[in-house]
């Protein structure tokens, strides 16, 4: 006789009691466990080797986030972000691994603010053997390194920068980008100002209005490119405007200028590409582009090609030529994402790493052969039925949140969220809601043409916690202890009015938090708290 295998994918769990009723409300008997191996599996990051024990830095894994990337000659990527929850918010990745050690101030032994150990950044840069960080706590952070080597960073001192305190002053001028060479550093501010300092002493050369700008690139002359949501342009050290402009660099997301000469520039518009551009004559001019025109929606939609760019949000060369590409699902900190590319000079993929889920629960549903796939609420992936524990493949990506602005999946709201993927009347649908009750359930459905869903229904409101659909597609919705309301598909992609349910808590709950309905055999599954096991005070 043949045994199922049921696998478990866990990104984060409550340990909750559960009990067993009918739609009408007769207590029955909890039925024997279904014999067979419970396994667990992860699909959420590039590595198993996840942070464990995260205080001693020693595990392996990509970090949640990227607000921006540095590329050494050599190849290393150095990525920054604001929030990572293993503390990794300054990244070193080389060869399609990252760096052991998570860094932080005075080498993760404390003293720190806030998160990643201090290093919580929008803005850092590398200088030789050191790596620049200017965390959100209003310190400088400095660590040594010997370049190329991912274990070698280690803390060397720290200094408060006198912009304030971000995590704490809404009123701080918070240092949003950062780039050095030689001995100059240029700090573009969140005001509208931009600072260039002595590195060796931290002496402040020149302060100059830059309204707008988010980014800055030194050139070998010594002269500074300025990134702004529509331009690039060029100032002297001064803030003087020399005159030269970047023709036509769409929505610029952040800029910098490869060892090979040109100025590098992540188009974040419609177009979805990277942008190189040839700056040492008088004239600057387009040298070349990279990645598909449209990003993620060219082609067939949702399609995740290596060579369509989703949200570029940093990009450079090294100094043998090949580029490094940082995407993400979205601007929203820390689920966003990060995916880390590598391609070779003559565009073949080398490489990549990718966080794809920061806290979200997937639908896995198996397939006859054996093979599983997962549904989220942004993402689908698959795995075959002989693959190693973690081997998923992206199959989709569902959402496209540069050119679908509107879909409430683009939203904090749903970031934590629970998905149930249902076929009703022959159309694929994802039903979505957020982590705690704090989104109303979100309809979208897959499109013929393509990977990618649309938004379809909203229904409900923020509230409650427990929410289902089962499989002949009826929503339900818990309301209040001891209620429940149900909606019934009525074809055409339409769900009827609440039919209000009154169901007696069935002891010993107290609350219901979770419903599952299986319709095959007219039982519902609840769980929640008890009065032995109360619900926690403050959730």
């Amino acid at each position: 006789m043949h045994i199922p295998k049921t696998v478990l994918v866990v990104v984060a769990a409550f340990l909750l009691n559960p009990i067993l009723c009918s739609a009408q409300s007769q207590a029955k008997e909890l039925p024997p466990l279904v014999p067979g191996t419970l396994d667990w599996d992860y699909i959420w990051n590039s590595f198993s080797e996840f942070a464990v024990d995260a205080e001693n830095g020693v595990e392996r894994w990509v970090q949640n986030f990227v607000d921006e990337i540095k590329v050494t000659p050599d190849g290393t990527v150095i990525v920054g972000c604001d929030w990572d929850e293993g503390g990794r918010c300054l990244g070193l990745y080389k060869d399609g691994r990252p760096s052991g050690a998570a860094l932080g101030k005075n080498d993760r032994k404390g003293g720190h603010r806030n998160g990643g150990w201090g290093t919580s950044t929008s803005a850092m840069t590398v200088a030789g053997n050191e790596i620049l960080c200017a965390s959100n706590d209003g310190e400088f952070y400095r660590f040594g390194w010997t370049p190329g080597d991912l274990e070698s960073p280690r803390f060397r001192d720290s200094f408060v920068h006198g912009f304030g305190d971000t995590m704490n002053d809404k009123s701080a001028a918070k240092v949003i980008g950062m780039n050095s060479r030689g001995n100059l550093v240029a700090l573009v501010l969140a005001n509208g100002f931009v600072e260039v300092r002595e590195r060796s002493g931290w002496k402040v050369q020149q302060r100059f209005a830059a309204p707008g700008v988010h980014d800055a690139a030194w050139s070998a002359d010594d002269r500074l490119w300025l990134a702004t949501a529509i331009s690039v342009r060029e100032v002297d050290v001064t803030g003087q405007v020399t005159g030269r402009t970047a023709p036509d660099p769409g929505t610029p997301s952040a800029i910098a200028v490869s060892p090979q000469g040109e100025l590098v520039a992540c188009d974040d518009g419609p177009r979805q590409q990277i942008r190189f551009y040839a700056i040492a004559g008088l004239d600057v001019r387009l040298a070349g582009t990279f990645g598909q025109r449209g990003g993620i929606s060219a082609g067939t939609a949702g399609e995740p090609l290596p060579e369509k760019l989703m949200r570029p949000t940093g990009a450079n060369q090294d100094a043998a030529g090949n580029l490094y590409v940082a995407l993400r699902y979205d601007e929203l900190s820390p689920t966003g994402g990060l995916i880390l590319r590598s391609f070779d000079p003559a565009g073949k993929l080398r490489w990549e790493v990718a966080c794809h889920v920061f806290s979200e629960c997937m639908d896995v549903l198996p397939s006859a052969d054996g093979s599983l796939t997962a549904y989220g609420f942004r993402s689908i992936f698959t795995k075959a039925k002989d693959a190693r524990r973690g081997d998923w493949k992206l199959d989709a990506i569902t959402l496209d949140s540069r050119n679908q602005p509107a879909d409430p999946r683009y939203q904090k709201a749903l970031l934590q969220a629970t998905t149930a993927w249902r076929m009703v009347d022959g159309v694929p649908y994802f039903f979505s809601w957020g982590s705690g009750g704090n989104s109303p359930l979100e309809i979208t459905r897959l499109e013929n043409s393509g990977r990618l869903a649309v938004h379809h229904q909203t229904i409900g409101t923020p509230g409650p916690w427990a929410f289902d659909v089962d499989a002949t597609g009826a929503v339900w919705i818990e309301d209040g202890p001891a209620t429940l309301l149900r909606r019934k598909p009525l074809g055409g992609g339409k769900w009827g009015e609440p039919e209000r349910l009154a169901l007696p808590l069935p002891l010993p709950l107290t609350e219901v938090h979770r419903v599952t309905f299986g319709a095959a055999h007219d039982v519902m599954y609840a769980s929640g708290y008890t009065s032995a096991v109360p619900k926690p005070s403050g959730e």
